[in-house]
């Protein structure tokens, strides 16, 4: 599964709208979380370690490095380049 695809189904199995996860992104619409979600836009490296922990998984895991799914067990985990 693409990295888009993970997003996307991330953010629905948290029940999250696009206008969430943008937010939490500083995004200032859901149209860019949108495009990304269509696999129109591409994203950078940082940006992928803000989805992961904006969406409580790993990198890894939307990057689809890890076979199975690995969900961040602290609230405010951070990770840091």
């Amino acid at each position: 599964m693409e990295l888009y695809k993970r997003i996307k189904a991330r953010r629905e199995e948290l029940g999250m709208s696009q206008e969430g996860l943008a937010t939490k992104l500083g995004y200032k619409s859901r149209s860019t979380i949108n495009k990304i979600e269509m696999g129109k836009n591409d994203i950078t490296q940082s940006k992928i370690i803000a989805f992961a922990n904006a969406l409580q998984t790993t990198p890894s895991y939307l990057m689809g490095l890890d076979t199975k799914r690995k969900y961040i067990q602290m609230i405010n985990f951070q990770i840091r380049i």
